[in-house]
C-alpha cells in the first residue's frame, strides 16, 4: 500500500515513529558494519588457531577486550543519558582489561579465564539491557541474542575457570562470531532503513 506522495505506508509509519536515537543509529550504520566484520575476523582466527601457549592466549584476550571497547564506544555514540554512561563505563572497563592483559607479564590460566568469564557476563548484561530498552531499532533482537549468548558463555566460564587454554580460546571465538554476525546484520538493516527514509 502506497501513502500519498509516493511513500510506502511502512516508510510513513517509520518516519512518524522516528526518535533521535533511531536517527543516530541509522546515521552510524557503517560503524556497526565495520565492527561486525572485525568481530567475525577475530572469531574465525581464534577458532582456526590452535594455541597452546598462555602468552599467546593473553594476546588474544587483549584483542578481544580492545574489540569490546570499540563496540561499546560505538554503542555509546548512538545512545544518550544513562545508557550512554553505561556503555561508556563498559567501554573503559574493557579498555582497561585490554591494557592489563597486554602489560601483565605472566598471569595463570585461572586468572585469564576469570577475566574472560566476567567480561562476557558483564558485556552480555549491557547488550541485553540496551537492546530491550531500544526495541524501536531494527534488529534490536540481534543484539539481544548476542547478549544472551555472551551471558551464557560467561556464566559457564565463571563456573568452570579451570579449563584448558584451547577451550578458553574456543569460547572467545564463539563469542566473537556471534557478536560479529549480530552487529553486521544490524548494520545492514540500519542501512536499509536509512535508504527507505531518504527515499520517503
Amino acid at each position: 500500500m502506497t501513502a500519498p506522495g509516493g511513500r510506502t505506508a511502512k516508510t510513513t509509519r517509520v518516519r512518524r515513529d522516528l526518535t533521535p536515537v533511531l536517527e543516530s543509529f541509522t546515521r552510524r550504520w557503517v560503524l556497526f558494519m565495520v565492527t561486525g566484520i572485525l568481530w567475525l575476523f577475530l572469531g574465525f582466527m581464534l577458532l582456526s588457531y590452535r594455541v597452546s601457549s598462555i602468552s599467546i592466549t593473553v594476546v588474544f584476550l587483549a584483542v578481544v577486550f580492545a574489540m569490546g571497547a570499540v563496540s561499546l564506544f560505538t554503542v555509546s555514540d548512538v545512545v544518550s543519558g544513562g545508557w550512554r554512561v553505561l556503555a561508556l563505563s563498559g567501554a573503559f572497563a574493557a579498555l582497561g582489561g585490554a591494557i592489563g592483559a597486554a602489560v601483565w607479564p605472566g598471569p595463570t590460566i585461572l586468572v585469564v579465564a576469570l577475566f574472560v568469564a566476567w567480561f562476557l557476563l558483564l558485556r552480555g548484561i549491557v547488550d541485553v539491557v540496551i537492546s530491550l530498552h531500544h526495541t524501536e531499532i531494527p534488529g534490536w533482537w540481534l543484539l539481544l541474542i548476542a547478549g544472551l549468548v555472551s551471558i551464557a558463555l560467561g556464566a559457564w566460564a565463571v563456573g568452570h575457570p579451570d579449563r584448558s587454554v584451547l577451550l578458553l580460546v574456543t569460547i572467545l571465538g564463539i563469542y566473537s562470531i556471534f557478536h560479529g554476525v549480530a552487529e553486521l546484520i544490524l548494520g545492514v538493516q540500519l542501512n536499509m532503513l536509512r535508504r527507505d527514509l531518504q527515499q520517503g
